[in-house]
């Protein structure tokens, strides 16, 4: 009777390791990702969660023009089909968990400027077919470039040259309201891409290594595409930029926050609007977001340099009607495509063709 019941308890024993056996790997793999990915202090604040789609398409880099004939298509690297890859926006002491899955055709990864810490900060490589979840706690306000590191740095000019990248922002729990803008400058070095008045002659553009090297962009984009918000150059000479350029609407007086952030991967951006000064005291970055944001300091600059990698959110207020211009300040980057309309009007929400800008605009 003893054996029998040794037997059956060995028998049960050996049942329930069996089955210890094969949910180990399952065990350890969650082990290991939390401990790589679920740093210590992340127990408060809401989580968000975005899931990032690597892949590969062939997107219009910059519309039909003098300077672009034919317009310009390019093969990019892309978060879920885009240039540039979604904004995030969550608030400070925030999770935001971000899985990146890779169904492009080479290795890529995720690099998050607004974490603290390489294990919230870094994926690693991803290989096709294959995904990552990293997990970072919004512990810093302030506007954060985010991008694929290709694989472990290998290629990272390449990926980000070909548009893998995105914004995140921080928001701080004391933040004014305003009203908001986003945008990306970010560079193309194009093979196809023979100069201005020449354009591709209707070619598929690469990345061209060479021109990344000695630094010739051939576009300089706007939220992914060169010219996207400049109608055109000139008045009595005019030379038609984009029939479909986009108008950034305000009202004078208005407070307004501008998202800005330099992709790169070479240049800085010399960023200004013509006749809108910005606020000093707003110039908000990691680093002076709290320090700065409550100020009761009037003064005002023109232009503020952000370098390749970083991010700002600049406030401005437009005092009165008219058209203001607001670009990259160097003049062969805003050839490139930098540059953009902003019309503050009393009635903003009124449609306005972007073509009669200046019509209605008062100029001197």
């Amino acid at each position: 009777m003893k054996i029998i019941n040794f037997v059956v308890v060995a028998t049960i024993c050996l049942f329930l390791l069996s089955d210890l056996v094969k949910l180990s790997p399952i065990l350890l793999a969650a082990t290991q990702s939390e401990t790589q990915n679920s740093p210590t202090e992340m127990s408060n604040g809401i989580v968000k969660r975005v899931i990032l789609y690597a892949l590969d398409i062939v997107v219009q880099m910059s519309p039909d023009n003098p300077l672009k004939p034919g317009g310009i298509l390019y093969k990019a690297m892309t978060f879920n089909g885009t240039v540039p890859g979604p904004w995030i926006s969550i608030k400070q002491g925030d999770v935001l968990e971000i899985t990146l899955v890779n169904q492009a055709d080479s290795i890529h990864s995720l690099d998050l400027h607004a974490a603290y810490g390489s294990t919230q900060a870094l994926s690693g490589s991803i290989e096709p077919g294959q995904n990552k979840t990293l997990r970072m706690k919004a512990a810093y306000p302030g506007v954060f470039l985010y991008h694929c590191d290709g694989d472990n740095l290998n290629g990272i000019w390449e990926h980000v040259a070909n548009g893998m990248y995105g914004g995140i922002i921080v928001h701080p729990n004391n933040e004014k309201p305003a009203k908001e803008f986003h945008m990306i400058f970010s560079e193309v070095f194009n093979s196809a891409d023979k100069g201005f008045f020449k354009g591709t002659e209707g070619k598929i553009g690469s990345f061209d290594f060479n021109k990344f090297i000695a630094n010739r962009p051939d576009l300089i984009l706007t939220n992914g595409m060169a010219y996207k918000y400049m109608p055109f150059f000139g008045y009595q000479a005019k030379i038609q930029l984009n029939m479909n350029a986009q108008i950034f609407n305000v009202k004078p007086g208005e407070l307004t926050r501008w998202y800005v952030i330099n992709a790169g991967p070479r240049g800085d951006v010399a960023f200004n609007f013509a006749g809108g000064l910005i606020n000093e005291n707003h110039i908000i970055n990691s680093s002076n977001f709290n320090e700065n944001h409550n100020s009761n300091s009037q003064s005002k600059i023109y232009e503020i340099s952000i370098p390749s990698g970083s991010g700002n959110a600049i406030e401005v207020i437009f005092p009165e009607e008219g058209t203001y211009f607001g670009n990259d300040h160097d003049l062969a980057r805003l050839l490139g495509g930098a540059g953009f309309v902003v019309l503050a009007s009393r009635n903003s929400t009124t449609e306005v063709d972007a073509n009669d800008v200046l019509h209605i605009a008062k100029l001197p």
